[in-house]
Formats: structure tokens, C-alpha cells, sequence
């Protein structure tokens, strides 16, 4: 995973939102954006307060990993039974979901709808619009290679090669990762596991890769994803991933509702995302043409 995973995963959203002025939008009251540190304890459980927004999940962990202890016999074990829960990824071909969005970071709030489409290890699209559908505000064609932006505002159209992206966003883009962050699934299967706890009602496991950590937590009676939090060693970017209201879509248990909070180099952002459709293995196309009089960037 890299360095900048979860900052990456909302700048691309934030890319959307920043490089197309839609102007004022109806945004929720009292958004707290929440900084991973100063999450509050209650009873032994950590959460996040987020004003005005839905509980999405609560999770029986520390805030952020800690160093691991030498691992025991019964850990081992436990990390070994939970091994294949981290590593478990959602077999489809085809996704399509439309979800609402609330943003927060870089000095704006926003509301606005994604329309998401992705065909498996090929194709994510996204299609945002604000105020009800009324305006139509930009389109995203991701292959894991190259990125496609329309911005339907300002009458342009970003191409560029993957390892290009950084003119646009201040971090590199990971196809597998953004699919990952869809789709529910924990955002990279790479790496070492380290640890593993049993906190009751939710089992956890810490897993270490190329100076980042994931700490992923599980709901013990379903064994679906409660949280993830990770962090950097060098603890310049830290962030928790909730998941609740999960759903059956089509054979799958799907989180219907997504909230990420995170801080880079002190910069704090927030989205939350609630899915009010999904579906997996449809017919799906991905239609994405830049008009003529457009400028292409």
C-alpha cells in the first residue's frame, strides 16, 4: 500500500469536487471533520463523533496501531483463522451503485451524488452530479494505466497517463486500491500480519507493508468489516474507514454506508458515502466521450 493510501483514495473524489466549481451546494449541518487521534473512548469503545451524520459503526480497537508485542501461540493462531478474512476480496464482474457523498477538507463542504460503475480489474466510471441531478458536474474513466476526467462546469477534459496523476492529485493513483475502497473489501491484501486480538464482539488483525500499517476489525457474528484504521510509521497520514448498514446485493454482503476520516501532514478531510442502490454481475456499459469544443488538458 502506498504511502498515501487513504489521502489518495479521497483526492480523487476531492478532484472531482475542487476542479469543478458547482458554486453553493446544500451541505450538512455541523460536518466535524475528525482527526484519527483524538477519537473519543466510551466504555472501552473507540468512535467517531461526527455531528449531524449517521452513526455509521463503532469498533473495539485502539485509534491507531500500536507496536506489536511479541506474537504468542494463541495469537498466531487467531492471526492464522484471520488471515483469510483480510485476504478475502468480492469475486463479481461487473458493479454498478449510486451513492450520496458528503465531503469535507482543503476548506469546502460538499454534497453530491456518484453514479459508480466498474468493470472488474478494467474499468472504474464515475459520474457525479450536484443539487438533485440537476447539474450535471463531471465524469471519471479509470483503467489502471490511465485517467479521464470531464468537467461538464468548465467545459474541459483531463487525460493523462497513470503515473501522470500527480498533476491533478498529491499522490499516485492505484487502480486495485480505489476498487478496493468501492467495493468494501480491506485496500490492499499485501504484506505481513503482525498481530491479532479478540475484543469480544469484534476480532482484529494488524498488518504491516512498506512502512504502513492496517489495523482491520471484524464484526465476530458475520465476520464483515467493521473498521479500518491505518497509519504511516512516519505518522504523517493516519485514517479510519468505517462500514455499516450492510446489505445483501446479489449474493454479497455489501456496506451500504462508508465513513472515512483522515488527516495528511495535519491536513484533515472527511466523506461519507451511503449507497442507495447496488448491484453486482449486469449488463453495464461505461459511456465516456469528450465533446470537440471542449479544451483538453
Amino acid at each position: 500500500m502506498s504511502k498515501s493510501t487513504l489521502w489518495m483514495l479521497l483526492s480523487v473524489f476531492a478532484l472531482i469536487i475542487t476542479s469543478c466549481k458547482v458554486g453553493k451546494q446544500p451541505v450538512r449541518r455541523q460536518v466535524k471533520i475528525v482527526d484519527s487521534t483524538k477519537m473519543k473512548t466510551r466504555y472501552g469503545v473507540v468512535s467517531v463523533d461526527t455531528p449531524g451524520a449517521k452513526p455509521v459503526v463503532r469498533t473495539e480497537t485502539a485509534s491507531t496501531p500500536v507496536a506489536a508485542s511479541p506474537v504468542s501461540s494463541e495469537r498466531q493462531t487467531l492471526i492464522n483463522n484471520l488471515t483469510p478474512l483480510w485476504k478475502k476480496t468480492t469475486s463479481f464482474s461487473t458493479f454498478s451503485g449510486k451513492a450520496k457523498m458528503h465531503y469535507a477538507g482543503m476548506g469546502q463542504k460538499q454534497e453530491f451524488t456518484a453514479n459508480i460503475r466498474i468493470q472488474k480489474d478494467k474499468i472504474i466510471w464515475v459520474n457525479v452530479t450536484a443539487l438533485g441531478g440537476i447539474v450535471n458536474v463531471a465524469r471519471v474513466y479509470i483503467t489502471p494505466d490511465s485517467i479521464f476526467l470531464i468537467n461538464y462546469l468548465q467545459r474541459e477534459a483531463h487525460r493523462m497517463h497513470i503515473s501522470q496523476a500527480n498533476k491533478l492529485l498529491p499522490a499516485p493513483v492505484d487502480f486495485n486500491i480505489m476498487q478496493n475502497l468501492i467495493l468494501g473489501n480491506a485496500l490492499s491484501n499485501a504484506g505481513q500480519p503482525i498481530d491479532a486480538r479478540d475484543f469480544g464482539g469484534t476480532l482484529s488483525i494488524e498488518v504491516e507493508d512498506n512502512g504502513t500499517r492496517q489495523l482491520l476489525s471484524y464484526n465476530k457474528t458475520d465476520s464483515t468489516m467493521r473498521s479500518l484504521q491505518m497509519r504511516t510509521k512516519d505518522n504523517r497520514t493516519e485514517g479510519m474507514i468505517q462500514y455499516g448498514n450492510y446489505d445483501m446485493v446479489s449474493g454479497h454482503k455489501f456496506a451500504t454506508s462508508r465513513a472515512i476520516s483522515l488527516s495528511n501532514v495535519g491536513e484533515p478531510y472527511y466523506l461519507d458515502m451511503n449507497f442507495n442502490s447496488a448491484e453486482f454481475d449486469q449488463a453495464t456499459d461505461f459511456p465516456f466521450s469528450i465533446p470537440k469544443n471542449y479544451t483538453l488538458k
